[in-house]
């Protein structure tokens, strides 16, 4: 039995691609931007000199940033395999589409996904403030 679209679907999948866009800009322009923008304040030379200060700090806003470009690289190939799927229904047999059909079918991993890139930039940001407020 195969679901029927309500005629408000496409509307709600519109809103949930423009926000998951959005997201995903956000997260990479501020893992990237911050780090950028603490750079470019004075007390930046007495950070960066403390290895064992700066490398963590450098580590969590490349894994926030890793993150995400994995989360792309996971949709991406998870819609081009259901896209093959549906220009080659003998696709639909292969293991690489139940695989990309089961994971479109999920929210979790996105959402747990997002949220290492939000924790992983906040331990960052955080431990970034503590070491400018001790310059």
């Amino acid at each position: 039995m195969t679901k029927k679209p309500r005629q408000d679907e496409q509307g709600y999948f519109d809103a949930y691609a423009a926000y998951s866009r959005t997201l995903r800009t956000w997260l990479v322009a501020y893992g990237i931007g911050a780090p950028v923008l603490f750079a470019s304040q004075q007390c930046f030379g007495k950070v960066i000199a403390k290895p064992d200060v700066v490398c963590p700090i450098a580590f969590y806003f490349l894994v926030g940033v890793g993150v995400q470009i994995l989360v792309a690289f996971l949709y991406k190939y998870t819609m081009e395999f259901l896209y093959w799927g549906e220009t080659d229904s003998a696709f639909k047999e292969t293991r690489q589409w139940q695989v990309a059909y089961w994971i479109s079918e999920q929210i979790w991993p996105e959402i747990l996904l997002d949220l290492v890139s939000i924790a992983s930039f906040a331990k960052a940001t955080y431990d970034l403030f503590i070491a400018y407020a001790s310059c």
